[in-house]
């Protein structure tokens, strides 16, 4: 069973939290308490995230930018609970708040660095259209993956998984 909150805006008792912040059914208001603090979420709260992606990736810009092409340890919060994780910051799509991530960096940069620094290099478009399926193995493809940024410095993937407490490394 879902938890629900007063909305501070319209006091209706009809809002939940979405993994980064409060909403409002009635009102549409959003707000937020803690900012920064991540929550453990049941599977059905990752249902709610994809609509916050949708409104995230039609942002004119992001909220911050991580390193393009720079190795980072992150935590990963999914269906399953919080785990270590890696990504590589690529690509951004001008003007919009859309960034392709490649995830569980480290695996493949160690695999093939070639690779992982000819990724690093394709703008938007290219892997937009499938420049990595044609060219590099399934692993590359599958494991870039589209994002937004939020305003409380987590990225947000396409199937609501939350990417959070970055930490450059020196690796690449």
């Amino acid at each position: 069973m879902e938890d629900t909150f007063t909305c501070p805006n319209c006091h209706m008792d009809n809002a939940f939290f979405d993994g980064v912040m409060y909403v409002c059914h009635n009102c549409n208001h959003e707000w937020s308490d803690q900012p920064g603090t991540m929550s453990k979420h049941t599977s059905s709260d990752f249902d709610v995230l994809k609509p916050t992606f949708n409104r995230l990736i039609k942002l004119p810009e992001p909220y911050f930018r991580l390193n393009h092409g720079k190795l980072y340890t992150c935590k990963v919060e999914h269906t399953h609970g919080i785990e270590d994780g890696s990504i590589i910051p690529l690509a951004f799509e001008k003007d919009k708040n859309q960034q392709f991530v490649m995830i569980d960096a480290r695996k493949l940069f160690t695999s093939n660095p070639v690779f992982v620094q000819e990724i690093i290099e394709m703008d938007f478009r290219y892997i937009w259209n499938d420049g990595i399926l044609s060219n590099y193995p399934s692993d590359y493809e599958a494991l870039t993956i589209l994002c937004a940024t939020n305003n409380d410095g987590t990225l947000i993937d396409y199937a609501g998984f939350v990417y959070f407490d970055f930490n450059e490394t020196e690796e690449i």
